[in-house]
């Protein structure tokens, strides 16, 4: 098998080159159908700390919350940043590279965070250590493949399956809940 069918059955796309930085703008579905299923109270302040061109800021701020977008790019470096004033809540679709890192800064930030992570991200034996210490609540697949290059194909077939990983801290333990996401304009004509 060649190395361009391997990467595609497991998930990959090497047709295209790998983005700097792991930037991958996130389609507005994805972040709606997570919104959708929180139900977060209007009020919140809701944190994405790796928006980059702001798609995901955008597909907040349309459901009526207050947003807050910063990115590595313009110099904010989400695991060297405080928590902002009032943040209720962060959502954000971080770099693959620096996922453990992100998940981690968010836990000794002490508010609520959903993260969108690849589907088989729980399968490495490293990332044990980080479900057994602080499991997410909501472990919540797409039911659909996201076109994270939708800015650059225009299209196509995406291959990557990915999932919404919720936390709630503080973390008391209790089970983690598992349920598959519905594509918004598929209900809601988002």
């Amino acid at each position: 098998m060649d190395k361009l069918t391997a990467s595609r059955i497991t998930g990959g796309n090497t047709a295209y080159k790998r983005s700097e930085s792991d930037f991958y703008p996130t389609p507005a579905d994805v972040t709606l159908a997570l919104l959708d299923f929180l139900n977060i109270p209007k009020g919140t302040r809701i944190w994405e700390p790796a928006a980059g061109a702001g798609d995901m800021v955008r597909a907040i701020g349309s459901r009526g919350y207050e947003v807050i977008g910063t990115d590595i790019q313009q110099g904010d470096d989400f695991l060297e940043l405080p928590l902002p004033d009032r943040v209720g809540m962060i959502i954000t679709n971080p770099p693959f590279s620096a996922s453990e890192d992100f998940i981690k800064h968010a836990l000794e930030l002490g508010v609520p965070f959903a993260f969108l992570l690849k589907s088989q991200y729980w399968h490495a034996a490293r990332r044990y250590a980080i479900f057994e210490e602080a499991a997410p609540r909501f472990i919540l697949p797409l039911t659909w493949r996201p076109d994270f290059l939708f800015k650059q194909r225009g299209g196509g077939a995406p291959l990557m399956d990915v999932m919404w990983c919720v936390w709630q801290p503080p973390m008391r333990g209790g089970a983690t809940t598992y349920y598959p996401l519905k594509r918004p304009s598929a209900e809601k004509g988002a």
